[in-house]
């Protein structure tokens, strides 16, 4: 959720989202579900949404060769980060998942969705946006798995708390 005042700057967002960035690409190569280049035009997307501030939170989920959800984070969003401290990004190695899929949801602000679809479509362009960010019904209450806050990046105002489920 965004919450606080905009004491962020580009510098913050990429360096909290890099932080990220690190956690996503030790998932993807701990399972064997993604390539550098993916999840290199994963996180610069994110950094530009970030930015302009689109993003609520972000979602990973791993899925097994059945459909059923192993495990998930989620990296919500605060513009109140102040004081946070600005741990290492770790403790993400996922198990290996043959024929599994590792997802991952961006979760926009009511300023996306306020904006009209060819707005959207402007802003996608105006960002540089690489990837096609569809839009999704996956559940991601994480619904009978547990949740435990276990880590904040921030950088100034700018933060991300992780929140794992298993």
């Amino acid at each position: 959720m965004n919450t606080g005042t905009q004491t962020r700057t580009v510098a913050d967002v990429r360096k909290v989202l890099n932080s990220f960035g690190a956690d996503y690409s030790m998932k993807a190569q701990s399972t064997g579900l993604g390539t550098r280049t993916d999840i290199e035009e994963t996180v610069e997307d994110l950094i530009a949404f970030a930015n302009a501030g689109y993003v609520d939170s972000i979602v990973v989920i791993l899925w097994d060769s059945a459909g059923n959800q192993i495990r998930g984070r989620k990296y919500v969003v605060s513009n109140a980060a102040i004081g946070w401290p600005n741990d290492l990004p770790g403790n993400s190695l996922w198990p290996r998942t043959p024929g599994g899929t590792l997802q991952l949801i961006a979760i926009m602000s009511d300023e996306w969705w306020k904006l009209s679809l060819q707005a959207r479509e402007n802003a996608k362009a105006r960002l540089e946006i690489k990837g096609a960010w569809p839009a999704s019904s996956t559940d991601t209450s994480f619904s009978g798995l547990t949740g435990t806050r276990d880590r904040q990046y921030a950088s100034n105002g700018f933060g991300l708390e992780r929140w794992t489920y298993e």
